[in-house]
């Protein structure tokens, strides 16, 4: 690994309590410095991720309101790298993501500074239809949006980025704060000529677990995202050659 790779993973948390409970431990033993996100979370939630935090070492940021997805990671993402950090792994907190994944991820980061690494999700049986086939929908539309450089499952939230070059591809562009961001980032990752690789992940829903995905807002929000994605595309077609180019 390069001298100067200094990796860490944020965990955006939004009400999810019981869930980051769960999850954080098996986060934790890989002994990697983590930032715990709580994104505004209500009184009783926001007690269980401080506490949950604390118990397994992770330094908790806790935003006054709840600001969305994005908006969690980035405010992780700025702590990452004023603290010294060079990358930054991003799990979600409702412990779909199978956390034995992560030593892979850094290694493979490690080898690969430059690359965003990216989760290629495998659903088991309990994957909802409606969220699989939101997927492809979605995947479809990244596809165009780069010019059929994007095969990959742009939804995904476990992914590992070089914090400098995607802090500074949000500042030049900026992206949506809610659900939306995975999506628009990766895109737009894609047009800075990054390049992407990607690592199997499992990826499960657990029984009576929680998901702050809201059907009918964050669709609205996402067909918005695509909507300024297309129009960016057409209106620029030279991002899209340069999404082709060898990285």
């Amino acid at each position: 690994m390069a001298a100067d790779f200094h990796p860490c993973i944020i965990i955006p948390c939004y009400n999810h309590g019981r869930e980051l409970a769960a999850y954080l431990p098996r986060v934790s033993v890989y002994g990697i410095p983590t930032f715990v996100v709580d994104d505004g979370s209500a009184p009783e939630e926001a007690s269980v991720i401080q506490s949950t935090a604390q118990k397994h070492g992770a330094e908790l940021i806790t935003l006054p309101t709840n600001g969305g997805k994005w908006y969690a990671v980035l405010a992780g993402m700025k702590a990452a790298i004023q603290a010294g950090f060079t990358h930054a792994l991003q799990c979600d907190a409702d412990g779909q993501h199978d956390a034995s994944a992560i030593p892979r991820f850094i290694q493979k980061a490690g080898a690969n500074p430059h690359h965003l690494i990216l989760g290629q999700p495998n659903y088991g049986d309990d994957a909802p239809l409606a969220r699989l086939k939101g997927r492809m929908i979605t995947n479809f539309f990244v596809w165009l949006e780069t010019a059929g450089a994007c095969r990959v499952d742009a939804m995904c939230g476990f992914r590992l980025y070089p914090l400098e070059r995607v802090l500074r591809i949000l500042k030049r562009n900026g992206i949506s704060l809610g659900m939306a961001g995975d999506i628009e980032l990766l895109v737009r990752c894609y047009w800075d000529g990054m390049h992407v690789s990607t690592l199997d992940i499992n990826v499960s829903y657990p029984e009576g677990g929680r998901s702050n995905f809201r059907m009918l807002r964050d669709n609205v929000l996402i067909s918005l995202a695509h909507t300024r994605l297309c129009t960016a595309a057409l209106l620029h077609p030279w991002r899209l050659v340069k999404a082709h180019r060898p990285r």
